[in-house]
């Protein structure tokens, strides 16, 4: 699972529309399976973040089953609310 962990964190968000959301911080991972169950994303500056769960920190907390890969990007599936 360490693997997967690695892959994302970098990776650039995008919307289904193909509007940057922004990066992968780190994942969230359940503490008994150890499973990815969400991850943290460093919004785009230019992000409306009104939609979207936020940490204190501002990073948007998105769920892991909601990602899908697509070569070296991360395609989200809106809306979030």
């Amino acid at each position: 699972m360490e693997n997967i962990n690695e892959a994302l964190v970098g990776k650039t968000v995008l919307n289904s529309k193909g509007n940057i959301i922004g990066r992968i911080q780190e994942s969230i991972k359940d503490n008994i399976s150890g499973e990815i169950i969400s991850v943290l994303i460093l919004p785009a500056k230019e992000l409306n973040l009104e939609k979207y769960t936020l940490t204190e920190r501002g990073e948007i907390v998105f769920p892991f089953s909601r990602l899908s890969l697509v070569k070296d990007i991360i395609v989200i599936e809106e809306p979030l609310k």
